[in-house]
């Protein structure tokens, strides 16, 4: 019986060490294990965190011309980065937010582009819609007119305007040419109708026959004399060569007519009468003088 409490014993040993050997395997497998994990979660603390913007996937594909908007969780990477980064697309707006960068890119291409942020890498796939269309042959045409839209044609709206403009510029020219030749009643004349349709029985007879006078000579030889005194009126007279011979008498007629104006004398009809017939003989011989003139320059 002692001999085989010995084998047992040693069959004991044996088992002993075997399940020492396990345990020893199972606590180096396990620290492998502990030290793996570890440094998967640092790595992922340490790189960024990218999403997209959009909670939920679209089927609709990118296309040419799409705002992309992506959340970067690193706030540890200069803006600048960011931007070499994504340098194949057009950066629309990058926004620095808490902990990160809220970005929107736009495609200007399609096809596949990678962007390397960190340690991950964002593959953005872009197509175009040109490219989903199959279709080979020609689409069939509507037999529907459709209305044409507002069309001004400028050109054709310049050039009546212009004709407008022309045909009264035409129209302004002839009326002038006609008023020019519609000849203008002579000065004597003029000075005639006034002067026979003034009253005898105004108060200003004097006043106004003179005021005749004096427009009548403008007239006649383009001169100013209105608003200067008898005085200055003979002054200016003298200037003029053709009334050389009446000079003297269309003196005495302005001083006579200043004498009834300014004495305060009562003028009687006969008297207005007879000073309208006497200055009605000047300019008479004054017009024939002037016409006489003119005969004799013409020929």
């Amino acid at each position: 019986m002692k001999p085989a409490r010995i084998q047992d014993s040693v069959h004991s040993i044996q088992y002993s060490e075997l399940r020492i050997q396990d345990n020893g395997k199972l606590s180096l497998a396990k620290t492998i294990v502990t030290v793996v994990l570890a440094f998967i979660i640092l790595s992922t603390l340490h790189s960024p965190l990218i999403t997209w913007a959009a909670q939920q996937p679209t089927d609709r594909p990118i296309y040419i011309g799409d705002i992309i908007k992506l959340e970067i969780a690193a706030g540890d990477y200069l803006p600048e980065y960011i931007r070499e980064c994504f340098g194949d697309f057009e950066i629309v707006e990058l926004t620095e937010v808490s902990g990160g960068y809220q970005l929107a890119l736009r495609a200007i291409a399609p096809g596949e582009y990678h962007a390397l942020v960190g340690d991950k890498e964002i593959v953005i796939t872009v197509a175009s819609t040109l490219d989903d269309i199959t279709r080979e042959d020609i689409f069939p045409g509507g037999s529907q007119v459709m209305a044409a839209g507002l069309y001004i044609p400028w050109p054709l709206v310049l050039y009546s305007l212009l004709g407008i403009l022309m045909l009264f510029g035409v129209f302004l020219l002839i009326k002038l040419l006609r008023q020019r030749k519609t000849k203008l009643p002579p000065p004597y004349q003029v000075f005639l109708k006034r002067a026979t349709a003034l009253p005898l029985e105004q108060d200003n007879y004097f006043v106004d026959l003179t005021l005749y006078f004096k427009e009548y000579i403008e007239s006649l030889y383009h001169c100013r004399i209105k608003g200067k005194t008898s005085a200055e009126i003979i002054d200016k007279l003298h200037e003029l060569p053709p009334l050389a011979g009446l000079l003297a008498e269309a003196e005495k007629w302005l001083k006579e007519c200043d004498r009834l104006k300014f004495t305060g004398l009562e003028v009687s009809t006969e008297q207005k009468q007879q000073h309208y017939t006497w200055l009605l003989e000047l300019v008479k011989r004054i017009d024939a003088d002037t016409y006489n003139r003119q005969k004799e320059g013409d020929s």
